[in-house]
């Protein structure tokens, strides 16, 4: 079975850890996106069954990019974790209102990350 999983992150860096800490998987389709309006299209265009969305993005905010996201119109709304450095529980809760599976915060140990991805995504 594949998984198709789109990193939304302008962070480039942030970007190629998870992707590397992320290859080990096997069936994980990694997709990657540095603002809201490539990974709109991306979600729009291609099958993706999970996001992890950064919170502070050029183009847009983490939070508006959610809610658009879990108010598409598509059969399928992925499954989404919010990835952000802000420690601040009200925008958590709020987060996981709007559809959120998880609030992982920044800076991160890659592989208790990926432990962590591993239990929201279920790949």
């Amino acid at each position: 079975m594949s998984f198709s999983l789109l990193i939304i992150d302008d962070d480039e860096d942030i970007r190629l850890i998870l992707s590397s800490v992320l290859s080990s998987i096997d069936g994980l389709n990694i997709l990657e996106a540095g603002d809201g309006a490539v990974a709109q299209e991306i979600e729009q265009n291609q099958r993706v069954d999970g996001i992890i969305l950064d919170y502070q993005l050029p183009d847009i905010s983490g939070e508006e990019l959610l809610t658009i996201f879990k108010n598409s119109l598509s059969s399928q709304t992925p499954d989404i974790v919010m990835l952000s450095a802000r420690d601040d529980k009200d925008l958590t809760r709020k987060w996981l209102d709007l559809g959120a599976k998880a609030v992982l915060k920044k800076p991160f140990n890659p592989f208790e990350l990926l432990t962590q991805l591993r239990v929201h995504f279920e790949f």
